[in-house]
């Protein structure tokens, strides 16, 4: 069978999950110690806002942090399909199976800090991103390519660098999560466009029992994830 055989147009909005905060913080906090500072320092950032469109700068955040930020060269990171030589960004088609990504990801990443036992609490927001183009289709592929979900990344990470150098946009791959669910690896920016704030995420990340509460609403459960049962 030829992993490269079968595309897929694309054209809906994905999943993106990344950091963030619920609540905007004061970002002059820092800046000042006195009214007379803070004062200056909001009528600078009103002055800049009256030059602009009235969302420009808030649009321009969300692209920068949503889709932009992996194709950075100082941001590079190996991951799945690259070996950090490259940029490779990664969304998922249901919100589900980017949270059980981000989950195994956030307590692995947890786990390898020496002598942390207390539950670390980390916030994410959740992106509706517009992706158009023809990808590449591995769904349901797992079964004949067993690596395309395995913990070695080392044959997904070939693929992705082949694909990148050849000038492939990118994608559709099966999670290694969460069983059924559908990635999207994008190589190219230009595909993506749109993004908006769909929701915010509260995860409560237990390193003793290896477990992932993930909240939408405050002291409200959506899921509770053990992110190592669902490894490959």
């Amino acid at each position: 069978m030829d992993l490269y055989a079968k595309n897929a147009t694309v054209n809906e909005d994905v999943k993106r999950n990344i950091p963030s905060l619920r609540i905007s913080e004061d970002l002059f906090d820092d800046l000042y110690d006195d009214n007379d500072y803070k004062a200056v320092a909001i009528a600078a950032e009103s002055r800049v806002k009256q030059d602009c469109a009235p969302d420009f700068i808030q649009r321009g955040f969300h692209y920068t942090t949503s889709v932009l930020f992996p194709f950075d060269s100082e941001n590079y990171q190996r991951t799945r399909y690259s070996d950090g030589s490259f940029g490779c960004w990664y969304g998922s088609m249901e919100l589900d199976t980017t949270i059980y990504e981000t989950a195994f990801h956030n307590l692995k990443n947890e786990l390898n800090v020496e002598g942390i036992k207390e539950v670390i609490i980390r916030e994410r927001a959740i992106y509706n991103i517009f992706c158009e183009g023809i990808l590449l289709d591995f769904r349901e592929l797992q079964n004949h390519f067993p690596k395309l979900i395995h913990d070695d990344y080392s044959y997904t990470q070939q693929i992705g660098r082949h694909l990148a150098t050849q000038g492939h946009p990118g994608l559709l791959a099966p999670s290694a999560r969460k069983p059924g669910g559908v990635n999207v690896v994008v190589f190219n920016s230009q595909i993506l466009s749109n993004p908006r704030v769909s929701q915010y995420l509260t995860y409560y990340i237990d390193p003793i029992n290896q477990t992932v509460r993930v909240e939408k609403k405050p002291n409200e459960l959506y899921l509770m994830i053990k992110p190592f049962t669902q490894t490959a």
